[in-house]
């Protein structure tokens, strides 16, 4: 798609807006002396290079583009709002190297002005109404480029958004009306002043999703600004998400994506049950053993105690195992069965391996986000039963180490089954990380969410539960990011 995009867009659009964009940061220069920060605000705020110069090259790139691919292409992709995004994502990335070319060439205009980066005060000169309204707000010239700039940016993906979304629901001569309309608006918004006030000012046009200078000249305008944009990207991705079946007759099912399939296999009404049932059972055999808590602090750490390092408990041990292990099987037995599933069709339909790693990460991610809500209810319902208030704080701070914990363990178990071809063994290696805490070593991350590890006044643990969750958060992102550059390639060679 990123290839097909930049094929259509061309290098003569982008020497095109280069060209235009570097004659008109010349033009700014022409009999004025001002700072480069100074100048770069200048053309960053010229309306008239933006809506007559700019715009008009941008939307004619969105107009090579807007229309959507054949039948045979959008298959491809599963669904239409998979294509789409992947369009609007290839489209975003041209729309940011055209930016970064265009920020090249004021650039080049302003070579050779000095660097200071005060404000010019009343030497603005026909600027000077524009920088008392920017100095105002930001506190260096830089600082309003940055935002401008960036402002830029964002009008550009929100234009081409549009401009996508115009072409699938509509022909192509109405969508091109229609776009020009939209670049009307922007035009008027110049020339009329009536377009400035109510109820005319609600259809913002380009202009205020490319300019931040219109959205601060009133102290409402910002805010609207963001509300109609959110209700109008909201509207086309739940149009493009929700309704691209009136375009194209095909059967509803070929929409369903593999991970949906997925989802349906894991969760399961036994599966369901087997978590729900162990989390209770956990919860129950908790109060059961050790009697009513005292508060909701001594009930977090009950139920979240586990094990330390250096020692060997064994009830500690078993219950930290069956908290952590046992809500991994059905996952564990799930990612067999969908490992064996590793048929001609399936690949050719996915076309990248990494379809079925995405599906597989999304659907046990789930699983164990869902295994931490339940988790979160057994610390908080017990304790407000009895009539203690909840520490929220440290409940969220366990539950989210504990989902981390899991995931971590999780990401072992699948990448033992890339390599071996059977999860068996990841829960193996899981199993051997945890007995690994007869050791004195409090850095093992497998069991780490364990409170008798934690830097606790009432458990004495070593480890700070910040610098546990980054740990956590590290070690899983190299598996996921080996998991897409080799493990995947593995699990397809068994």
């Amino acid at each position: 798609m990123m290839r097909h995009i930049c094929g259509k867009a061309g290098l003569g659009r982008f020497f095109l807006l280069f060209g235009v964009s570097l004659l008109f940061g010349l033009s700014e220069r022409v009999g004025v002396k001002h700072t480069l920060p100074v100048h770069l605000l200048a053309v960053l705020n010229d309306q008239y290079y933006f809506t007559f110069a700019v715009l008009p090259v941008f939307l004619f790139l969105c107009t090579g583009v807007m229309e959507d691919d054949t039948l045979l292409v959008l298959t491809r992709y599963g669904t239409y709002g998979r294509y789409f995004f992947h369009k609007w994502r290839a489209l975003s990335v041209v729309a940011a190297l055209f930016w970064l070319g265009q920020m090249a060439a004021i650039l080049i205009s302003g070579l050779g002005l000095p660097c200071a980066g005060s404000w010019p005060g009343a030497s603005g000169g026909p600027w000077r109404e524009v920088f008392t309204l920017l100095q105002g707000i930001f506190p260096s010239p830089w600082s309003a480029i940055l935002c401008c700039a960036g402002q830029i940016l964002l009008g550009y993906c929100l234009i081409a958004l549009t401009a996508l979304c115009l072409g699938h629901f509509c022909s192509r001569a109405l969508a091109v009306r229609l776009l020009m309309a939209f670049y009307l608006l922007a035009v008027l918004w110049i020339q009329l002043p009536v377009m400035s006030r109510p109820p005319f000012v609600f259809l913002t046009g380009f202009n205020h999703w490319v300019f931040l200078l219109h959205n601060l000249a009133y102290p409402w305008r910002l805010l609207l600004t963001a509300v109609t944009t959110a209700v109008l990207v909201a509207g086309m991705v739940w149009l493009v998400t929700r309704r691209w079946r009136w375009r194209f007759s095909v059967s509803g099912r070929g929409g369903k994506c593999l991970a949906s399939y997925y989802l349906r296999g894991l969760f399961a009404g036994k599966n369901r049950l087997l978590l729900i049932g162990l989390i209770l059972l956990m919860t129950v055999w908790t109060w059961i053993s050790k009697g009513a808590p005292e508060d909701s602090t001594d009930w977090l750490i009950r139920l979240f105690a586990g094990h330390g390092t250096g020692y060997f408990y064994p009830m500690g041990l078993l219950m930290l195992l069956t908290m952590e292990l046992l809500p991994l099987w059905p996952l564990g037995v799930f990612c067999t069965q969908v490992a064996g599933e590793r048929s001609v069709f399936l690949t050719v339909r996915l076309r990248r391996r990494t379809g079925l790693l995405g599906a597989l990460l999304y659907t046990g991610l789930l699983w164990i986000l869902v295994y931490g809500c339940l988790l979160a209810l057994a610390a908080v319902i017990p304790p407000f039963l009895l009539g203690f208030s909840p520490d929220m704080g440290l409940t969220a701070a366990v539950v989210g180490l504990k989902i981390l914990d899991v995931a971590f363990q999780f990401l072992i178990i699948l990448s033992a089954l890339c390599v071996t071809g059977q999860a068996t063994a990841g829960f193996v290696a899981v199993l051997l990380l945890h007995f690994l805490c007869l050791l004195p070593i409090s850095w093992l991350p497998a069991g780490i969410s364990s409170l008798a590890r934690l830097n606790l006044l009432q458990t004495g643990g070593t480890i700070p539960g910040a610098a546990a969750a980054v740990l956590l958060a590290a070690l899983s992102l190299v598996l996921i990011l080996w998991l897409y550059s080799r493990g995947i390639k593995l699990l397809f060679n068994h």
